[in-house]
Parts: structure tokens; C-alpha cells; sequence
């Protein structure tokens, strides 16, 4: 025999007095658990022409209404179905059950009572009257009516599929509330492959088994459950909204909306589908449209406490928020007496004075209330709501879960991790509580770094360094930034920076930070109120920590100063914007290629993009619009216009409204003005590069093209390249030549041989290919790139110049000629010309490190110490281990004669070369040019113990 712990139950079935006629409707009840509605309703109605009606068949009946959201026949059904078998247990419990569902909880009250008062033992009845007990804030006497479920599991150990199916439901229920962890493991385990065994078309054990893991936030298991299920019943609504809430609680709002829909083809006014629906809106900022959708699923169900709390969070976002009087007042609500005594003329108040008459202690509405206001960024709103669920319901993890994660999103990390014990104690199951504590745990063992405006946490271990210099960037840039915005935050800014740990990667630490899971698409990001990022010692590419930093840091200015009202793209437009590079030339091939198309985003579907991008170039493209979209508004009005944007959403304008007061011109005007300057800014894009970003033909479309027109050597030669790419040498090889008989100077024809001699260990014959296919006055990009890269190779460094030089005439800012030609210059030793190339190639790639060390060293040479500190700082930016970098700081800082800070660098860069002869030696003339010769005593005689015949050190110590 097996035994329950504790209780669960899912309200569906035949209650045991009515099992009598289950083999005649076996048929009917396959239609109906295959989701062939109709056809188990004709099965039905066919019965009825040879045999009475049974309670059986009137539950069957409504069950298949039920499915199609047809609510009123359901209960007509079964209403009938009572007054003809007023002593049938299980059709009471079932309209108990229809009538609950649509909140007629009186009604329902009513039907459970005849129904127990029949049979004792009757389990929807049971379920029904626990769920009637927790909606009108009963809660200890919930409490037992779930407990009933384990005590009945244990008594009567039953087998029929629908019985163990509403045991999971009640069973899980007081195991969230009696923190027993185990039942939810035995349901998954047991209970419901027990009820498949029993009857392998009961898709709803899959439903609830998935729906469970889901709530635990493992979507990766609930999702196979949810499609198991379907594959029993590709017509359940119910399966398709959970499905739906999978993928919005990953933020696939576009599979989110496509899921409900499918649940509402199937029951037009199905509630939990509607939830979804207007979860998506929502989350998308259309308030009103959720509100719509929200005001169906209330017609069914007026009290479901779901609906009520996302329509709470809809009155709040559109009517404005209530004081803390107010708020106080409308909570005592809960403590009244006669709680619709109470007057508030809101929405948002009567709302919530008549919830207060039927439930005083609504946990559930509170907390997802709370969650509503925390991902529009109201956290004290947000944080009022979680503790009210908590001190109403204190039995709930969610809230405490809720909570706990809400304090790590503002930066309260110690009262956090307290919480969040808590709630794995109660819930041990949640993936997102389990990994924050991990991190929590990660994250007390951090060095913390404090400073006038900002507090740092590093991995003493490896980012002990790159810590003190993040510190020291911050301090720098806060001043310029809190002018320009105009705001400063009231408190310090708090930045977790994320190291390897454990076996786990910097960036599944710092996506567990801000998600509670192991993956995001960033590298940083900021809830407002803290940043965290992914250690730039930590990660495969390099990264310019200075730039994250920067960008976060304008996140956290514009997101306060707006009280989170700002949205999404215009925080990453000002973001972006305030980065201090120009648009990358990998974002310009993007424009070009997209905008002819019209593959863009509009103000309304960018945020998305952030969100849960379809691509990771969509993701990319919502940055490049959004920064695009803050350059055109200056371009209507001025810098200024984007301070006026900020002052309208801290007034808690949309969009629209900001845009018609900043611009004086509505949204659609605006948007047309805006894709106007898109294509003007794509037409400013230089030629090669947009040609570079041509979409490839297929080789079929470019023999199509061949054939039309053989005589054409341009169609030859473009054929020719597309066999040499599908691996046709000899092919490719004969159509080149063709294509050169037509026309010599036939650049694909020349490129394609080129490679071939190359593939043939000739270079000399390819470069003659290509001399003679390089047309100086409009060069080729093709021919430019193989030949350029050929004379370097040769080490003709002045012919490879001169032909890099040709196309930077047209094509300036393309970061290829640019590396390609600082690459001759450099071997050439011209520095005069080998320094704006440098300058420009740090200006175009934000990431490399190389040029602007060699910019350093130049400038160090010239004794330009200003411009070596300067660039030799950018490139710290990027590899704060590099020891040269720190080398070149000491020695541009002792060239200013700042001989503290020289000694700082040197002493940093031995840190990580502790043996470097030249860096100690360094570190002893700085220490003696700063006036210690105690310490540079000590210095070069600890060098010289090790190296006695360097010659420098001798020298310096004699004059000590």
C-alpha cells in the first residue's frame, strides 16, 4: 500500500456513487478525453435516444460544454441533472464545481453541502468546498479540507485515474501551505503516472503533474508534460493557456499570444487563457487592451483572484497611486468589520474594499499584484503588496519568494538572502529561490569596495584589481553624469561584478543574479537600482568594461529620475548614446540591408525586442533603432527634447502623450518622420560597405542569371564565384576565364582566379590577376581586400598602402581598411600617418585593445604623456591584467612627474609579472623620483640579489 503525507486534487470526475454506469458511456467519455467535443456530445444525445438520462451522462455533458466555454449550458445541464437525481452525490459536487469556477460561491456553497450530506466521501465535492473555504479566507478550515485528501488517499487507497488526479491537486495544496516538501515529488512521481496507469487517456494527470513543475519554475520539465498531455487531447484549452504561461514565464510573449489564442478558438471566454492574453498586453504596455481582456474573463469568473489582481494592476498603471493613507486605509479593509462600509471612489479602491467582503485574507491576489507592479519597476508598491500577502497568508512561499527576489533586484541583499531561506524551506522545488541563494552565497565571500557614490563587489580572487579601477572610472565619470541628466541618486549605486565559480561560468552567475536562471543575453544589466555584470577577466572575448559601466550607470539615472516610467527603448537609446562611440559598422551593414526591406521595429513592438528577441540581430536592431530614434528627436528639437522626454514620463505620460507635448505632433507623424530618417541615414552609408552587404544569390540564381545573358562577363564572373564557394574548382576556373575573355578587368572573374593561385601556392599570378582587374578610380572591395592582403603578405608594405588608400577615399569609415592599412603603415614605420588611423580604428571597434596600446606607446615615445596616459587608460578599459598597459601608465604618469600613481601601476603590473627585471627596476627609479629612497633602496637591491648584472639598477642605487 502507499501512503500520502499530505494532500492533493484536481476538480474533474465521478464521484463513487456514480460509477455504476461508467462502462456505458465509455465511448462518449473517450470523445470527450480526445477533445472531439461535438462528436461525444452526439454520442451523448444518441444515448439518450435509447436509455434515460443518467447522472453520468448529464456530468459527461457538461463536461463537454464546459470545455467549449460554454458556461450556461453546463450549469442548465447539470441544474436539470439535480432535480432529477437530487440523491446523486456526484452531480451535486459537479455543479458545485461549475458554479464555483464561474465565483458563485454561495451557490456552489450550497450544491457542496447537498452533495456531502449524500456521500461524505465524495472528492470533487471535497475539493470544492476546501477551494470555497480558501476564497473566503477561511484558511484554517481550508487547511483541514486539504488535509483530507491525504487522510482519504491513506484510507481508501484509490485507483480510478479521475480520484488520484483531484488527490494530486488537494495533496499539493497542503503541502504549499504545510511546507511539505515531499508530497510534490510523490504526486509527480506517483500519483499521476498512477492515474495514466490507471486510465492512459487522462491527460489531465499530465496537465496537473506539468503545471506543478511549472510553478516551480521548471519549464524545461512542465513543457514535455504539457505536450503529453496534448498528444491525448489536442483540443484542451486548459493545457494550451499553460502552455501559454510557459512561454510568457520565459518572456516568448509572440508564443505566449499564440497559445491563448488557441485556447480561446477552442472556449472563447476560457479565464485562464484570458490571463495570458492579457499578461502579453501588458507586458507590451497595452494597459487598456489588458483591461479589455481582463473585464471578459471577469464575466465568467468575478471573483477569481488572478483576474481581480491583474485588473488591480491595470486601474493602479492607468489611474495613477494611491497615497500611503490611502493605502493603509484600504488594507484595514481587511481587519473591518463591515469592510463595504469603507468609501474609496478608485477603481483600484472598490476593487479592493469588495474583495475585502468576501476574503479577508487573499494572499494569492496580493501577491501576484505585487508581481504585476514589480515588472513595471514599482517596487515599494510591489514590496507593500508582497509583506500584506505574507502577514494575511504567512503559510505562502510565493510572496516570500516574491519578496526575496524583489530585494535582490533593488540591492537589499542581506535581507534577501533571510527571505529567501525561508522560502526554500517552505518550497525547496523553486529553481529561481535555489539559485539566488547560491549567488547569495557566492556573493557574501565578494570584496566590497566603497566610494563616495558607489559600492563595488569583486571576487577578492581574481578581480581584485579590475575592482579598484572600476571604482576609480565610476568616481571619475559620476560628476559629468549626474549634470547631464540632471538627477543624482540618493544613494550609492551598487556594482556585483561576476567571477567563475564551482564549475559555473562568470555569465551563468551574473544571469542567475538578476533572473534566478542560468541564462540572459547581456553582459550587464541594470534593475534600476543595482548593476551586475559578467567579470570582463572572465569571459572568451574581451569587452570595454568602461563602456558597460557608462551604459548601466545612464540605466540607473534615467530609470529613477523617470520613476521607472521610462520605457525600455528610450532608457537604451540614452544608454547607447552615452557610450562615446559612433555607430558601429557592424550596426551600418545591418541598416543597409534591413531598412530596404522594411525588416524594422516601430514604438510599438521595440520593447519586445528587448525583451525576447526573435533573433539575436533583432536584439541587436532594437539598440540601433532606439539610438537612432533619440539622434531624429534631436534632430526635430534639440539635445534638449530628450530632457523634455525624460520630464514627461517622470509626469507618467505613454509615449504618445510625451511625444505630442515634446514635438507637438502625434505618434503616427512621428513615426513616419522617423522611418524618413532612417532611409536618409542608410543612404549616407558608404557604397562598399552596402554592397559588402548584399544578400548572397544562390548558385542556382546566379546560373539563371548566366544563362539569360551569357554575353554579360559581369553574370560570368559572379556565376564563377558562386561555383568556387560550392567547391567547383575546375568549373569556377573555366567561367573566370570566359568571363576575362569579355571583359579583362572582370573583377569576380579576377578574385575568383586569384584564389585559385593562391589554393595553388602562386600569389605572384594571383596578385597579376588582380593588378589588372583593380580599377583605381572605382576600386572593387573584393579586389582591394585580396590584393591589399596579398602585399602585405609579400611584404610590399607601400603597394599594400597604396591600394588600401584608394578605397578609403570612397569608404573612410570601414574598420577593414582602416585595420589593413595601420597594418602596412606599422611595418612601414610611418607613425605620422600610422597615429589617425589608429585613432580612428579605437574610434570604430570599442572592444580592442591592440591599437590603442600602440597608440600609447607612440604618444610615450614622443614624450606626449597626456595622449599615452589616455589611450593607455582606454585600453586598460578592455584587459585590466594586461601588465603592459600598466607599464605604459607608470611610465606616462612619471612622465607627468605624478609619481604616486606611477608607483601604484608599476607596483600593480608586478603583481601580475612578479619576476619582470624591468618592471622592478622601474618601480625603484619611480619610488626614487617620488623622493623614498628607503624604498627604492630596497627595490633595487631585492632586483639586484636576483639579477646582479643589471647595469641600470647598479647604476641608480650608486646615486641613492
Amino acid at each position: 500500500m502507499r501512503y500520502l503525507l499530505i494532500g492533493i486534487v484536481v476538480a474533474w470526475g465521478i464521484s463513487p456513487v456514480s460509477v455504476r454506469a461508467a462502462e456505458e458511456v465509455s465511448a462518449e467519455r473517450l470523445h470527450l478525453q480526445k477533445g472531439r467535443y461535438a462528436e461525444a456530445l452526439e454520442a451523448y444525445d444518441a444515448l439518450l435516444k435509447t436509455e434515460k438520462l443518467t447522472p453520468q451522462i448529464a456530468i459527461g455533458r457538461s463536461q463537454c460544454f464546459q470545455a467549449q466555454g460554454k458556461w450556461q449550458d453546463a450549469t442548465t445541464t447539470l441544474e436539470s441533472a439535480t432535480k432529477e437525481f437530487p440523491e446523486d452525490a456526484g452531480a451535486w459536487a459537479r455543479l458545485a464545481e461549475v458554479q464555483f469556477l464561474q465565483g458563485r460561491f454561495e451557490q456552489a456553497d450550497a450544491a457542496v453541502d447537498k452533495s456531502l450530506k449524500i456521500n461524505d466521501d465524495t472528492p470533487l465535492a471535497r475539493m470544492i468546498q476546501a477551494d470555497l473555504l480558501a476564497e473566503t479566507g477561511k484558511i484554517d478550515e481550508a487547511d483541514a479540507a486539504y488535509r483530507w485528501f491525504v487522510q482519504y488517499y491513506n484510507r481508501v487507497q484509490p485507483t480510478d485515474a479521475e480520484t488520484l488526479v483531484l488527490v494530486a491537486r488537494g495533496a499539493a495544496q497542503y503541502a504549499r501551505w504545510n511546507s511539505v516538501s515531499q508530497i510534490f515529488s510523490f504526486v509527480i512521481n506517483t500519483v499521476c503516472p498512477d492515474a495514466l496507469e490507471a486510465d492512459t487517456n487522462a491527460w489531465q494527470a499530465y496537465h496537473f503533474s506539468g503545471s506543478l513543475l511549472l510553478e516551480k519554475y521548471n519549464r524545461g520539465q512542465a513543457v514535455p508534460e504539457f505536450r503529453s498531455a496534448l498528444a491525448i487531447n489536442p483540443r484542451s484549452a486548459d493545457v494550451y493557456a499553460e502552455m501559454a504561461r510557459a512561454a510568457a514565464q520565459d518572456f516568448e510573449l509572440d508564443e505566449a499570444r499564440e497559445f491563448a489564442d488557441r485556447a480561446l478558438q477552442i472556449a472563447p471566454n476560457h479565464v485562464a487563457a484570458l490571463q495570458v492574453r492579457s499578461e502579453v498586453e501588458f507586458s507590451e504596455g497595452k494597459t487598456e487592451a489588458a483591461l479589455a481582456t481582463l473585464q471578459e474573463a471577469l464575466k465568467v469568473n468575478p471573483r477569481d483572484q488572478e483576474t481581480l489582481a491583474r485588473t488591480a494592476a491595470c486601474y493602479l498603471m492607468l489611474d495613477g497611486f494611491p497615497s500611503d493613507e490611502s493605502l493603509a486605509a484600504l488594507l484595514a479593509a481587511f481587519d473591518a468589520e463591515k469592510p463595504a462600509d469603507m468609501k474609496d471612489e478608485s477603481r483600484f479602491g472598490k476593487l479592493v474594499v469588495d474583495l475585502a467582503t468576501v476574503n479577508p485574507r487573499p494572499g494569492k491576489f496580493f501577491t501576484l499584484l505585487g508581481e504585476q507592479l514589480e515588472s513595471k519597476r514599482k517596487f515599494a508598491l510591489s514590496e507593500r503588496c508582497y509583506k500584506f500577502a505574507m502577514q494575511r497568508m504567512p503559510m505562502l512561499a510565493e510572496p516570500q519568494t516574491a519578496l526575496g527576489m524583489l530585494y535582490m533586484q533593488i540591492g537589499r541583499v542581506d535581507e534577501a538572502g533571510v527571505i529567501l531561506d525561508k522560502a526554500f524551506d517552505l518550497d525547496p522545488y523553486h529553481v529561481r529561490v535555489s539559485n539566488m541563494r547560491k549567488v547569495i552565497k557566492v556573493l557574501s565571500g565578494y570584496e566590497t569596495i566603497t566610494t563616495d557614490h558607489f559600492v563595488i563587489r569583486v571576487d577578492s580572487e581574481f578581480d581584485k584589481v579590475l575592482g579598484r579601477y572600476m571604482a576609480e572610472y565610476l568616481e571619475e565619470e559620476y560628476g559629468k553624469l549626474v549634470k547631464q541628466f540632471g538627477y543624482e541618486p540618493p544613494t550609492r549605486t551598487h556594482f556585483e561584478v561576476y567571477n567563475k565559480s564551482q564549475g559555473l561560468s562568470a555569465h551563468q552567475w551574473f544571469s542567475a543574479r538578476m533572473v534566478g536562471l542560468p541564462w540572459i543575453q547581456t553582459i550587464g544589466a541594470s534593475t534600476g537600482l543595482i548593476v551586475a555584470l559578467a567579470s570582463p577577466t572572465a569571459v572568451e572575448e574581451p569587452f570595454n568594461w568602461a563602456r558597460v559601466l557608462r551604459h548601466e550607470f545612464v540605466h540607473i539615472l534615467t530609470l529613477q529620475q523617470t520613476h521607472f516610467n521610462i520605457p525600455h527603448w528610450f532608457t537604451e537609446a540614452l544608454a547607447v548614446r552615452n557610450e562615446g562611440y559612433p555607430r558601429s559598422q557592424t550596426w551600418n551593414l545591418m541598416l543597409a540591408r534591413r531598412v530596404p526591406r522594411d525588416e524594422i521595429m516601430t514604438l510599438e513592438t521595440i520593447n519586445q525586442a528587448f525583451i525576447k528577441p526573435e533573433t539575436p540581430e533583432d536584439w541587436q536592431m532594437a539598440y540601433c533603432q532606439s539610438e537612432i530614434y533619440a539622434e531624429y528627436m534631436v534632430k526635430l528639437a534639440g539635445e534638449e527634447s530628450l530632457g523634455k522626454m525624460l520630464n514627461a514620463y517622470r509626469d507618467n505620460l505613454d509615449t504618445a502623450a510625451a511625444i505630442q507635448r515634446v514635438f507637438g505632433m502625434d505618434q503616427a507623424a512621428f513615426e513616419k518622420g522617423y522611418r524618413a530618417y532612417l532611409d536618409q541615414t542608410v543612404a549616407a552609408i558608404p557604397r562598399p560597405a552596402s554592397a559588402d552587404n548584399v544578400q548572397p544569390k544562390t548558385l542556382a540564381e546566379l546560373e539563371k542569371a548566366f544563362r539569360a545573358d551569357p554575353d554579360n562577363a559581369t553574370a560570368r564572373g559572379e556565376y564563377a564565384a558562386g561555383l568556387l564557394e560550392a567547391g567547383q574548382f575546375k568549373q569556377a576556373r573555366k567561367f573566370a576565364n570566359s568571363a576575362l575573355k569579355k571583359n579583362s578587368a572582370e573583377p569576380q572573374a579576377a578574385i575568383v582566379l586569384a584564389q585559385l593561385e593562391i589554393k595553388g601556392a602562386n600569389p605572384a599570378q594571383a596578385i597579376e590577376y588582380l593588378n589588372e582587374a583593380l580599377d583605381e578610380e572605382n576600386p572593387h572591395p573584393g579586389v582591394v581586400k585580396w590584393l591589399g592582403q596579398l602585399q602585405l603578405k609579400a611584404q610590399n608594405y607601400a603597394e599594400s598602402a597604396r591600394v588600401y588608400e584608394l578605397i578609403r577615399k570612397e569608404d573612410a569609415e570601414n574598420v577593414e581598411w582602416v585595420k589593413m592599412l595601420s597594418v602596412a603603415y606599422l611595418n612601414l614605420g610611418d607613425t605620422e600617418k600610422l597615429k589617425p588611423l589608429l585613432k580612428q580604428f579605437v574610434e570604430l571597434e570599442f572592444d580592442q585593445i591592440a591599437p590603442r596600446k600602440k597608440l600609447a606607446a607612440v604618444y610615450l615615445s614622443e614624450k606626449n604623456y597626456d595622449e599615452a596616459l589616455h589611450y593607455a587608460k582606454t585600453a586598460l578599459y578592455i584587459d585590466v591584467l594586461d601588465v603592459e598597459v600598466h607599464r605604459l601608465l607608470g611610465e606616462a604618469y612619471a612622465g607627468k612627474k605624478q609619481y604616486d600613481r606611477a608607483i601604484e601601476e608599476f607596483e600593480v603590473a608586478l603583481e601580475l609579472k612578479p619576476e619582470d627585471a624591468d618592471l622592478t627596476y622601474k618601480l625603484g627609479e619611480a619610488q626614487h623620483q617620488a623622493g623614498d629612497n628607503p624604498a627604492a633602496e630596497k627595490t633595487l637591491r631585492g632586483l639586484l640579489l636576483k639579477h646582479p648584472k643589471h647595469t641600470a639598477a647598479q647604476e641608480l642605487l650608486k646615486k641613492l
